[in-house]
């Protein structure tokens, strides 16, 4: 029989793997070498073969007792050797076979241990007091625990999900209020089609057990060429422990006839303790750089200012980190990201960007003519200020998957007085470019001239603008779809500034103006239930306003200034000074002192040589 315990219980009770080692090994330390008050000395071992920690005791013990070499023979006679210390260390760790799985001992002594996977998943040293419960404990003689998520919306068998990608979306929210991880699990297809499995499983993150390493299967350290002078450095592979314990929480998932899914199987007990509600914002799930905060890294990093300083101006925007949704690391794991993404081909991708404009920016030449034998008016409409035309276009002409054919048809509004035009392929607005309806409807108007306020600085001579901070940006003026998308943002920032410096005196109508914008969003989730995903590379793309390149033709040549060949980091004084006095001092043959220096950049005798060649 299990005990369940309520996911929140033991907010105070929380233990330190390491301090339960450190308390481990001091206590063998005090059994066996009580009169030598030896402290624990601990560290991760230089091998993964070789287990979790290592103990370095061995030779600070074997040191103290050839001090007094009679007396420890006599409290102490098995010990002859350094290896006889780590065996009464490895003795008495072997022990506690139910927190320690293996014990072995290297070259003069060292005792090194792997944990027990199963130790540290039922996690036997916390016990919850029984005040602090909600959930059911039911302990037995043979009992052990199990970890219930508390969330009120839990996934129920029998649930109808229209695609795989809601229903994970769903078993993730689930997973991020109840405290723990999922990961994708395996599937079973059909032999028709591989596309939609048959069967999908969602699991616990710390479900399964992590494989031994296989014989001659040893991950070792990589060497990587690190700049174009083809210099490497050997790259060291971090030592991570595996979180798995054969969790068997899981959600099942089984297709209908109707290609939706069903929840088949469910299990929400977990066999470890989950992240506490404090920690939540900590779990990967809930640390995710959005959109907008991605372009406002980057716009920060062109104005050289580094990925955590960067995170501290969002911690100070969004009033603390738990509203930003991201440590400082994940905005220096973007950066890095976004630097191995240009890698080698900023110079493909400045003209990949400056040729994909010929697909934005046709002739004008070629829209004229077009207006003059591609497009007429089938009807016209009259106010007081304005025409409507009714244009028709053949080129654009097209056909259904049907076989419908369909007649493009154009509407054009004109005011003469103002000389005000719009068309309803929003040409002008996504290019900044007038279409041929228009120059259409100009022609039929009368309208000798180009019209003044629709030519774009972009198109004269003074393309570079002034850089006014206040200058509204003209979204029309812009090419590039993510360049679109920036000047949106910075419409919306501006908007919301001006409402608020209005308001910012009323606290009343800035809690309604605050209210209306909760309702505007309730509506984009109604409309659009979940975001879109993008890649990273998508992002990346996205953030710099550039496509990745299929292929790289054009690579940017190696620049190097005179006497700057060398790849080494600058020292600075203090760094100089501390690996000179690791130097043994000489004797210098010039001034006779015994110094860091010798005759031939000996400090006297160049001071003789100038005042010589002063005389």
């Amino acid at each position: 029989m299990d005990m369940e315990v309520d996911a929140s219980d033991g907010d105070n009770n929380r233990w330190s793997l390491r301090k339960e080692v450190d308390k481990l090994i001091k206590g063998i330390l005090e059994h066996s070498f009580s009169e030598l008050e030896e402290q624990p000395i601990l560290f991760f071992p230089s091998k993964e073969e070789y287990g979790d920690y290592q103990c370095d005791n061995v030779l600070s013990i074997w040191t103290q007792l050839r001090e007094n070499p009679e007396e420890s023979e006599q409290k102490y006679p098995h010990i002859k050797k350094p290896t006889d210390v780590g065996e009464e260390i490895k003795k008495h760790l072997e022990k506690r076979d139910d927190m320690i799985k293996e014990a072995s001992i290297h070259d003069v002594g060292f005792v090194t241990f792997t944990l027990s996977g199963k130790w540290m998943a039922e996690d036997s040293l916390f016990t919850p007091p029984h005040d602090h419960q909600v959930g059911i404990f039911q302990p037995t003689p043979n009992g052990t625990k199990c970890w219930v998520p508390k969330v009120s919306n839990k996934p129920v068998k029998g649930t109808v999900f229209d695609t795989l990608e809601i229903a994970l979306n769903a078993y993730k929210e689930y997973a991020r209020e109840g405290g723990f991880e999922v990961r994708k699990g395996g599937q079973k297809n059909s032999k028709n089609s591989k596309d939609e499995p048959n069967n999908k499983y969602f699991y616990c993150v710390r479900q399964g057990v992590k494989p031994p390493p296989k014989d001659g299967n040893q991950k070792s350290d990589k060497s990587q060429t690190t700049n174009p002078l083809g210099v490497t450095k050997v790259i060291k592979r971090r030592k991570r422990a595996s979180c798995r314990c054969g969790c068997n929480a899981q959600l099942r998932l089984k297709k209908l006839p109707n290609e939706k899914y069903t929840v088949s199987k469910f299990i929400e007990k977990h066999n470890h303790s989950l992240v506490y509600e404090d920690d939540i914002k900590y779990l990967r799930a809930s640390r995710r750089l959005t959109f907008p905060k991605q372009q406002l890294l980057n716009q920060l990093s062109n104005v050289n200012i580094g990925p955590v300083k960067s995170w501290k101006v969002l911690k100070e925007m969004y009033g603390g980190f738990e509203y930003i949704g991201a440590t400082d690391v994940d905005c220096k794991n973007y950066k890095r990201g976004l630097n191995e993404f240009i890698g080698e081909r900023d110079a493909q991708m400045v003209v990949d960007k400056l040729l994909s404009r010929e697909e934005y920016f046709d002739n004008f030449s070629d829209e004229i003519f077009e207006s003059l034998f591609r497009c007429f008016s089938l009807s016209v409409q009259e106010d007081d200020t304005s025409l409507t035309y009714m244009i028709r276009d053949i080129e654009a002409d097209y056909t259904t998957i049907h076989g419908v054919s369909v007649e493009a048809k154009y509407e054009v509004t004109y005011v003469p007085a103002s000389v005000e035009i719009k068309c309803s392929c929003l040409k002008y607005e996504c290019y900044g470019l007038l279409c041929r309806h228009i120059f259409y409807v100009l022609r039929m108007s009368k309208v000798f001239h180009f019209p003044r306020k629709y030519l774009q600085r972009r198109w004269s001579k003074y393309a570079l603008p002034n850089k006014i901070v206040t200058r509204p940006v003209d979204v029309a003026s812009l090419s590039n779809p993510a360049e679109c998308v920036n000047g949106v943002l910075r419409e919306i920032y501006g908007t919301v500034e001006d409402s608020v410096t209005r308001l910012v005196t009323d606290i009343q109508k800035l809690q309604i103006y605050k209210d209306d914008l909760d309702t505007l969003l309730e509506h984009v989730k109604i409309d659009i239930p979940i975001a879109p995903e993008m890649s990273k590379k998508e992002l990346y793309a996205a953030a710099l306003g550039v496509t990745e390149p299929v292929e790289v033709n054009i690579i940017a040549p190696e620049c190097h200034n005179k006497g700057s060949v060398s790849v080494k980091r600058h020292q600075t004084q203090a760094e100089k000074a501390f690996i000179q006095s690791k130097k043994n001092p000489r004797k210098c043959n010039t001034c006779g002192e015994i110094a860091y220096h010798d005759s031939r950049n000996c400090p006297t005798k160049k001071k003789s040589n100038d005042e010589e060649m002063d005389d």
